[in-house]
């Protein structure tokens, strides 16, 4: 009796923390589960394979092979995208081309060797609606298979760069789905329970597609191939904050200011959570998640958000220029790799697999034609193919790009 008390004693304390993990989806490995087990056994307590069946939260068991899981090398996350919202990520929405580009929510200009890339919501402080992030999302589409573009510059019209999500666009799709009443501004209705238990589904799931195709589209902007720049011409704001921590280098006018305020209505910026814990480091996260920090461009800086500020958005021309004669000497397609590889190897282990992949990243670069072009430049003691193209600046008073 005495040892049939103290299993159930043992098994519910050993199970409280199985069970832990379990509600959340993660559980406990078999072979743990049967190191446990074995360990019991040495006082004399003997588990049955069904030893939890009578509790309230049961451990969901795991047995995984890590080696089975997709690494993102070998599935882009983009075609992996595909799989779970039933649509292709990889290619645009609405507009495929630049020739048919009719956005007018995101401008889209590309001029020789550089594209600039404009939220154009100036009256909603640029937030993010369907126009806008269908606009984003089509310009990575275009940007992806544009080898020639080397440069793509990003930015917004207005007072703000990018105010976050915009919350009339998501009471757009409430009253859609008739969980508020359907008059903009009108007192809310009282539909059968039924009703609202149909739309509040339909919602989630609706929310869950919409927030990996948005987390998607922020990969997006990471992962493209051209070298980019953000020119902050003013404050960013949640999704905002997260479209700045996906460009390769930020340059902000000293007025702006950056804010995570998501915590301030109950939720949290979960979505963008990857690219800003990528950027700006867990302990700068739990900062400005936490706090809501209204974070001025100095601290921007020095948090690894920012890299450089400027005292106006005039200014930001000739930062580009300068970027751009840097830019200009590298080979497009080593860079394109470059930041592959970095994307790849984030987050994950030093294993056979990673060296392999990165030591054939290497090997196609090197056997690439413009490598061989570069080495046969250098025995000539002559410039690279892509150090005599032009980048075409916007905005530099002689506009003679550069040479």
């Amino acid at each position: 009796m005495a040892a049939t008390a103290t299993s159930k004693l043992g098994i519910h304390g050993t199970c409280f923390s199985r069970s832990h993990h379990g509600v959340f989806g993660l559980g406990l490995p078999a072979e743990e589960d049967d190191d446990e087990s074995d360990a019991l056994k040495q006082f004399g307590i003997n588990l049955s394979k069904d030893h939890s069946d009578g509790y309230s939260y049961r451990p969901q068991q795991v047995d995984r092979d890590e080696s089975e899981l997709v690494k993102i090398w070998d599935v882009p996350l983009l075609r992996q995208g595909t799989a779970l919202t039933g649509i292709d990520m990889e290619k645009a929405y609405v507009c495929s081309m630049i020739e048919n580009w009719q956005n007018e929510e995101v401008l889209f200009e590309i001029r020789e060797g550089i594209a600039y890339v404009t939220l154009n919501r100036p009256e909603a402080n640029n937030a993010m609606n369907a126009g806008l992030s269908a606009g984003v999302h089509d310009a990575c589409a275009i940007l992806r298979n544009r080898p020639d573009i080397r440069i793509a510059v990003w930015t917004g019209n207005g007072p703000m760069f990018c105010a976050g999500g915009d919350p009339k666009a998501f009471q757009a799709s409430q009253r859609m789905a008739g969980v508020i009443s359907s008059e903009e501004g009108a007192s809310p209705l009282n539909p059968p329970g039924s009703h609202v238990v149909g739309a509040g589904l339909m919602l989630a799931q609706g929310n869950l597609n919409s927030a990996i195709q948005g987390a998607l589209d922020f990969y997006a902007v990471a992962a493209l191939p051209q070298f980019t720049i953000c020119l902050m011409n003013g404050s960013a704001m949640g999704g905002g904050f997260g479209y700045v921590c996906t460009y390769d280098y930020v340059v902000a006018a000293k007025k702006a200011h950056a804010t995570l305020s998501e915590v301030k209505l109950g939720v949290i910026p979960a979505v963008i959570s990857p690219n800003v814990v990528r950027t700006i480091g867990s302990a700068n996260c739990r900062r400005l998640f936490c706090t809501a920090e209204n974070a001025n461009m100095q601290t921007a800086m020095e948090i690894g958000l920012v890299h450089r500020i400027v005292e106006h958005p005039k200014d930001f021309p000739n930062v580009v220029q300068e970027l751009a004669t840097k830019i200009q000497q590298m080979a497009p397609g080593a860079v394109a790799v470059s930041k592959k590889t970095i994307l790849d190897c984030l987050n994950q282990h030093i294993t056979d697999d990673m060296m392999k992949h990165t030591a054939s990243e290497y090997l196609k670069v090197r056997r690439s034609p413009q490598c061989e072009e570069g080495m046969e430049s250098l025995r000539n003691k002559k410039r690279p193919p892509w150090v005599q193209a032009t980048i075409e600046v916007k905005g530099l008073k002689e506009n003679e790009g550069t040479k």
